[in-house]
C-alpha cells in the first residue's frame, strides 16, 4: 500500500508552538509522513514578542524540492502556511509544478483582525489569491476571506455578509474553501463552501487571544485528509481538535504564546479513528 507523503512550506518559528513546530508533529502524529520546507526561521512568532531573529530561506526552498524530484520522491499533498514574501509564493509555484498531481492546501495566513501581518502588502494579497484558485481547498480566517474578497472586515458579522463574501470567492474563482473565525450576535461560526453550497458549523467561543490556533486547525485538518477523510469529516476533525486543545490551553494563563497541542495529541488519534470507522 502506497504511503501519503505531505510538503508542508511555511515559517518554522522555533518558540510560539505555531507554524513548522506544530504542522510537522500533528500530521506525524495522525500517520502521514511529513516532509518540511522552512521559508524562514524565526526565534519567535511575531506576535508578543519584542527583538525576535528571522533568517530568510526562501531562495532554498525551490532548489531542495528540485533534488526531492530527482531522487523519485513524489507527494500526495501540498499545503502551504505562512509564505511571507511574493518570491515565496513565486517558489511554491514552480514547485506545484513539479508535482502536478499534489493536491494542493492552502492556509494564505497574512492577516488577523483585519490588519495584514507586519510586512505583507497588497501585492502578495493578490498573489496568495492566485495561489488558493489553484488549491483543492484554501483555509482563510475571516480577516484573509475579507481581503481576498475585497470585502469590509467587521469583528462581529451576520449571515447575509458572510454569504456575500462566500460569494465574492466563489467569483473571483477561489471556489472551495473553509473560513474559520466567524464571531455572529448567535456565536462563532466556521464557513464551508464548495462551488457555491455553503453550510455553517458551529463553533465554541473561549474568550481569549490563542495564538497558532488556525495552523493547529489546517495541520489537523490535512491529517485527516491526508487519511483519506472527506472534507466534511476532515472538517469535524479540526474543528473538534482545535477547541479541545483551546479549552485545555485557556486553563492556563502563563501559557499565552501558543495552544498546548502536545498534550491533546492522544484525544486527536481516538477521534480520528472513531471518524474513520
Amino acid at each position: 500500500m502506497k504511503e501519503v507523503k505531505v510538503l508542508t512550506i511555511q515559517d518554522y518559528s522555533s518558540f510560539g508552538q505555531c507554524s513548522l513546530s506544530v504542522a510537522m508533529p500533528i500530521i506525524s502524529a495522525m500517520g502521514i509522513e511529513t516532509i518540511a520546507l522552512p521559508v524562514s526561521l524565526l526565534s519567535t512568532h511575531t506576535s508578543g514578542f519584542e527583538g525576535y531573529t528571522c533568517v530568510d530561506l526562501c531562495d532554498s526552498i525551490l532548489p531542495a524540492a528540485m533534488h526531492h524530484k530527482s531522487l523519485g520522491i513524489d507527494f500526495d499533498y501540498i499545503y502551504t502556511g505562512y509564505l511571507g514574501s511574493l518570491s515565496a509564493i513565486k517558489s511554491v509555484e514552480k514547485i506545484c509544478s513539479l508535482y502536478p498531481d499534489a493536491k494542493l492546501i492552502v492556509d494564505p495566513a497574512m492577516a488577523e483582525n483585519g490588519k495584514l501581518y507586519n510586512g505583507i502588502t497588497y501585492d502578495f494579497v493578490e498573489s496568495i489569491s492566485s495561489l488558493c484558485k489553484k488549491s483543492l481547498i484554501s483555509l482563510p480566517n475571516l480577516s484573509e476571506a475579507c481581503m481576498l474578497s475585497d470585502e469590509p472586515y467587521y469583528d462581529v458579522v451576520n449571515i447575509n455578509q458572510i454569504k456575500k463574501i462566500c460569494e465574492k470567492l466563489t467569483q473571483n474563482d477561489i471556489t472551495r474553501f473553509i473560513i474559520t473565525g466567524i464571531r455572529t450576535a448567535d456565536g462563532m461560526l466556521i464557513a464551508y463552501c464548495d462551488n457555491n453550497n455553503l453550510e455553517f458549523v458551529n463553533t465554541q467561543e473561549i474568550k481569549g487571544n490563542f495564538h497558532g490556533s488556525g495552523d493547529v486547525f489546517a495541520s489537523a485538518f490535512v491529517g485527516a485528509l491526508a487519511n483519506g477523510l472527506k472534507i466534511p469529516k476532515s472538517l469535524r476533525v479540526a474543528v473538534e481538535y482545535t477547541q479541545k486543545t483551546i479549552s485545555l490551553t485557556a486553563k492556563d494563563k502563563s501559557h499565552w504564546y501558543g495552544l498546548k497541542f502536545e498534550k491533546t495529541i492522544p484525544y486527536l488519534i481516538k477521534l480520528l479513528q472513531e471518524t474513520q470507522k
